[in-house]
């Protein structure tokens, strides 16, 4: 592999965190500079990827530098799922077989399905959704990079914690060796709370002096892992560090070198053993010491130890205060590899133990149960996450109890509430709906507690978030009076926090509140009502665009997109109303916006969205008779359609083509165009095809047999006809409501 990395301003990725970005070769160009700016935003990391992204690579060699890895981000498209190609069958087995975080991030609209039917069954997030309603995706990827990367200030933490720092040399060729040795190390437990500095993933050049001195004054030790390659010339450790370190011996006394030879009796080239011949060092030109002293063998491992426990005691060692805090700390390390190799099996021994201390460091117990969900370091188990979950939440209550100073207590009973509502997200997520139900009900009583108790305003963003949950709860559950009840709730909340403080983010969450009641209002056919709450929900937008727009920049992409999703929303209202010369107003305005943002932004969704918007302009004209209108909106959105699936292989775009090959079907025949529109019927047949035997869902079923009926009915094809109607009649079986379908189908027939 050819390592190469990107840091924020190109700085130094020596104690930064490591992620590693990977997707199928003929995305690279497009997803890692998107991908990789918006891992940057969120988080201080190194993005590290392979400058070869093309070629084929070593996979031992592969998961050797995957494992030093805190998080693997894939750009996931249809070519990723559906194409052979190393990311996906290479590097995603290895990161989920060494219980390395794994991030997928959708480039394309509809591929979770996909990706979990093809790849592997974990959290997904995508970056261009659209539905306003849903948590923003900055927001999702913000929150998994907290849940498993260390940042600036607690690695600093981290490294406050331990005891003595080592500076480990070594040939870049020898990295297994120097990995091997800090394992020796740290086998014995007086020196597990000791660091090692190593470069492991430093390239020469521009800082790569500095930040070795820097490591080097840092240290109390000098570990170097001996090898017959310190015999070749010219090689930086004995020409540079090796000199350094005995230099800085002689004045000082609170510095110690300890040489290990490393070797293995197996390893042996032309018949000779692998052992270093320190004879062959005297006279090399540049090396100021011929010989290194105190030698010792990695194969001797009392007097190996002996040797580093009186190098250590020398130089009085700092001592440990034991405390769960200081376990979890240095568990932190042993998990991200913070100046210490990646010991899994150790960092979860002490994390464990942190969190089940008499005295618990309940930021122990929350990352325990981030590991357990997102498959840090162990196995992903959503159980064992959730109990671990629902220790926290008890060690949270019973520190709010018990700490009745009012930050403290505020402090504890702001976390209990977010412990509380993780949970209900946790058994939603494994779809308990009910305990879901049950655990957001109990953060809402919480919520509204707390509330009284402390009585501030930042805690209204808090009950209207649990109160929304409960909303989406309610109504997954089939429950709307209740839904509509609890999202009105939150609306009420919203509107406070608005007549508060004003921000922008309050007036954009009660938009968001409004679009929940108007699209609950309109699911039970109450049109008026839902209408009502989309104009609310416009005009806080439409305000939110105009200062956008007022100021020196342009608005941004985002805030125009949330306006053109509820201009799209009072269309239908109307559309479905009957007012089409309103309904056409509303769409024509988000066809225009749609437009400008898909040649601005050019991403594969701003142009479905585009085509989506053509569609419904067309399906004005075509309910005013206007049909030369509608088969031009119809033609162009079919064009997008596509350009996406030819480009992706989408199942999300082959959708949107067929259901727009329907449409533009349906204008040909009003036009009297029969040869253009037969070939589009039967087109969208085939499509509809293809999306059943892909999916095997209810929906691809229904709209399989609705195309084939329509193609039908044009074609006067009794074929075709019977297709449909045995599709419905098998739905009809477990979905009565299919069953009127079926016999008009019957009647056909």
């Amino acid at each position: 592999m050819q390592l190469q990395y990107k840091t924020r301003g190109m700085s130094d990725p020596k104690g930064k965190p490591k992620v590693y970005f990977s997707c199928h070769p003929a995305d690279f160009e497009e997803a890692f500079p998107l991908i990789s700016e918006d891992l940057l935003r969120h988080a201080n990391c190194a993005v590290w990827y392979d400058a070869d992204f093309a070629g084929t690579s070593d996979e031992a060699g592969t998961e050797d530098i995957l494992k030093e890895m805190q998080l693997i981000v894939f750009g996931v498209t249809s070519k990723f799922i559906h194409e052979n190609n190393r990311a996906k069958d290479v590097e995603l087995p290895i990161a989920l077989k060494n219980h390395i975080p794994v991030l997928p991030i959708m480039l394309e609209n509809g591929l979770g399905y996909e990706f979990s039917n093809n790849c592997a069954k974990i959290q997904v997030i995508s970056k261009y959704g659209t539905d306003p309603t849903a948590i923003p995706y900055d927001e999702v990827l913000q929150t998994f990079l907290d849940s498993v990367l260390v940042g600036d200030e607690l690695a600093e933490q981290v490294r406050s914690a331990f005891d003595a720092y080592v500076f480990l040399s070594y040939r870049k060729k020898d990295r297994k060796h120097a990995q091997r040795l800090m394992r020796l190390i740290h086998e014995n437990k007086q020196f597990r709370d000791i660091a090692i500095w190593y470069d492991e993933f430093l390239v020469p050049g521009e800082g790569f002096n500095e930040a070795i001195k820097e490591a080097f004054e840092k240290s109390s030790l000098f570990a170097m892992a001996v090898t017959p390659h310190l015999e070749e010339d010219k090689n930086y450790v004995m020409r540079v560090e090796y000199p350094m370190a005995r230099d800085r011996r002689d004045v000082s006394d609170d510095f110690e070198i300890v040489p290990v030879e490393m070797y293995e009796p197996e390893d042996a080239e032309d018949g000779k053993d692998w052992r270093i011949d320190q004879s062959h060092l005297k006279g090399k030109e540049g090396f100021k010491y011929q010989e290194i002293i105190g030698l010792q063998d990695e194969h001797r491992p009392r007097e190996m130890n002996q040797t580093f426990l009186d190098a250590l005691t020398r130089i009085a060692r700092k001592e440990s205060d034991g405390s769960a805090r200081h376990r979890f700390f240095i568990g932190l390390a042993y998990l991200n590899g913070i100046d210490v190799e990646i010991n899994q099996e150790r960092a979860l021994e002490l994390l464990i133990s942190a969190a089940q201390d008499p005295e618990p460091c309940m930021e122990a117990t929350a990352k325990l149960a981030d590991m357990y969900l997102n498959g840090e370091g162990v196995e992903r188990n959503a159980e064992e996450a959730i109990a671990w979950q629902k220790k926290l939440a008890a060690q949270y209550k019973a520190a709010y109890d018990r700490n009745h100073d009012p930050d403290e207590h505020k402090g504890y009973g702001t976390a209990y509430f977010k412990a509380l509502r993780k949970l209900s997200d946790m058994y939603r997520d494994t779809g308990d709906i009910c305990a879901a139900m049950e655990w957001a009900k109990q953060a809402l009583t919480f919520c509204e507690q707390l509330e009284q108790e402390v009585g501030i305003r930042e805690q209204r963003r808090d009950k209207a978030l649990i109160l929304n949950r409960l909303g989406s709860l309610n109504r997954d559950m089939g429950e709307s009076d209740k839904a509509q009840d609890c999202f009105a709730r939150a609306c009420g909340q919203y509107e406070k926090q608005v007549y508060e403080i004003g921000t922008r983010r309050a007036r954009r969450d009660l938009s968001i509140g409004y679009e929940r009641l108007g699209d609950i209002c309109r699911k039970r056919g109450n049109l008026s009502e839902a209408d009502s709450y989309y104009c609310k929900s416009k005009e806080i937008r439409e305000a939110l665009l105009q200062e956008e727009m007022s100021s020196d920049r342009a608005a941004s992409a985002g805030t125009r997109r949330d306006y053109s999703a509820i201009l799209t929303k009072m269309g239908n209202v109307r559309k479905s109303a009957k007012k089409y010369d309103e309904a056409g107003e509303y769409y024509t305005e988000a066809l225009h916006l749609d437009k400008v943002l898909a040649e601005e932004v050019k991403s594969l969704q701003a142009w479905d969205d585009y085509g989506v918007s053509l569609v419904k302009a067309g399906d004005i004209c075509k309910a005013e008779g206007r049909m030369e209108e509608t088969e031009m909106y119809c033609e162009e959105a079919v064009g997008i359609f596509r350009k996406n699936t030819e480009k992706t292989g989408s199942l999300f775009y082959l959708d949107h083509l067929a259901g727009g090959c329907e449409k533009l079907a349906s204008a040909k025949k009003k036009l009297g165009k029969a040869q253009e529109a037969k070939a589009l019927y039967l087109e969208s047949v085939e499509l509809r095809q293809q999306l059943y035997e892909k999916q095997k869902t209810v929906s691809a079923a229904h709209a399989l047999a609705t195309a084939c009926y329509n193609a039908a009915a044009f074609l006067d094809d009794r074929e075709l006809i019977r297709k449909a109607y045995e599709l419905w009649d098998e739905l009809s079986v477990k979905h009565p409501e299919y069953a009127g379908y079926r016999d008009r189908a019957g009647k056909y027939l």
